[in-house]
């Protein structure tokens, strides 16, 4: 076996393992959806992958909604991907929380909001009516989360092979390597404009 001399290495310095990898883990950002601003249009996760805004309408941003939005974070990091929360692989912080209990709701709506199809035509899909209460309980951060990377699911299955507008292919959603699936989908948090909830979505790159 040949030798190999440790100096002639290069070392990743930044890299997983490193001083500076777990000091920027142990170091998580500000939620950007926690202080009523404009989203940006890229975000880097926990491992420095950079994700990009799902855009919307310009009236359905933070600084328009209408109570304080419900965030997703996990180890302090915001977002959780899709895949993972409906694969059950990931808790999110404050699992427990009854996000809904100081509003008097027995149900709410969530409505997705992506560029390049008729929305109207897959409204079915794209809007998502589920009770904050079941029995006596109010359902939990968690099961939120659930709810809606189940929906970004649901409306990935149902538009997948349908065409895109022109000028929105980069945002196609689609089944193939080319387009994006729910694997690459970042769920940041849900806001309220007026009478129902949009999540804050991103793509990884």
């Amino acid at each position: 076996m040949a030798y190999i001399n440790p100096g002639d290495l290069v070392m990743r310095t930044g890299g997983a393992g490193s001083g500076q990898h777990y000091a920027r883990v142990a170091n998580p950002p500000v939620h950007p959806s926690s202080t009523h601003s404009p989203m940006p249009q890229f975000y880097a996760l926990f491992d420095q992958r950079r994700t990009e805004r799902v855009p919307r309408p310009v009236h359905i941003s933070p600084p328009q909604e209408s109570i304080p939005a419900i965030t997703f974070t996990v180890n302090g990091w915001p977002g959780v991907r899709v895949r993972d929360m409906l694969k059950d692989n990931v808790i999110i912080d404050a699992p427990h929380d009854a996000v809904f209990a100081h509003h008097g709701w027995r149900a709410t709506i969530v409505n997705l909001q992506w560029p390049g199809y008729d929305l109207e035509r897959f409204k079915a899909s794209v809007l998502s009516r589920f009770d904050t209460v079941v029995g006596n309980t109010h359902i939990t951060r968690q099961q939120v989360a659930r709810e809606v990377c189940g929906l970004v699911q649901h409306f990935h299955r149902v538009v997948s092979k349908q065409p895109i507008a022109p000028g929105w292919e980069k945002w196609a959603l689609t089944t193939g390597t080319e387009g994006i699936r729910p694997n690459d989908v970042v769920v940041l948090s849900i806001h309220y404009y007026r009478n129902m909830w949009v999540p804050e979505l991103y793509v990884i790159e």
